[in-house]
């Protein structure tokens, strides 16, 4: 329920970097273009580590709260016992609904449909494995176990993602160093 209730907070991010960053990334490559997207995106992250650092304040209620909706004191432990992993997928969930908002502002969908379609695939799998651990009874599946897998999940894509949107702005950067020297 984490996910529903808190994700959309971010998510809004995306959707106006999808709104904006369109506007400028269709000039033609200059200097003054290279600069609006470069500031562009250092304030979609500062709007990002904000909107992350909201939502850990939310996270961090959890034990403050999980007795008002369950009276059994296994679920609260066993809900509380997530919640250091929901620190950690959170804290950098602005920073990865900013970036792929300003990946698809800059239409790198080629990137994007790559990279998810390794995660529908890769995702399942790795649930898959902690489901026949319970099943064979290697070791039991807990909410911990799939938490570390999300939390992996949106560790590798915040990574992935922060870093094309670093090396298109490089391109850029070079770009408009490129259409600036005078020809001769």
């Amino acid at each position: 329920e984490a996910l529903r209730c808190l994700c959309p907070i971010a998510d809004s991010l995306s959707l106006t970097a999808q709104s904006f960053v369109p506007a400028i990334a269709e000039h033609k490559p200059s200097h003054s273009r290279a600069m609006a997207l470069r500031r562009t995106i250092v304030n979609f992250f500062k709007a990002g580590g904000l909107m992350g650092a909201a939502i850990v304040g939310a996270v961090l209620a959890i034990p403050l709260v999980s007795g008002f909706f369950t009276s059994d004191p296994v679920v609260v432990a066993l809900v509380n016992s997530v919640v250091p992993l929901l620190v950690g997928f959170f804290i950098v969930h602005g920073w990865m609904c900013a970036s792929e908002g300003l990946l698809l502002g800059q239409t790198d969908l080629g990137f994007l449909g790559k990279m998810y379609a390794v995660f529908s695939v890769a995702v399942p799998y790795l649930m898959l494995r902690v489901k026949n651990a319970a099943l064979t009874g290697v070791r039991p599946a807990n909410l911990t176990s799939v938490w570390k897998i999300f939390l992996g999940y949106q560790l590798f894509r915040v990574v992935t993602w922060v870093g094309r949107v670093a090396q298109l702005q490089r391109r850029t950067e070079q770009q408009a160093k490129i259409e600036t020297v005078p020809s001769i």
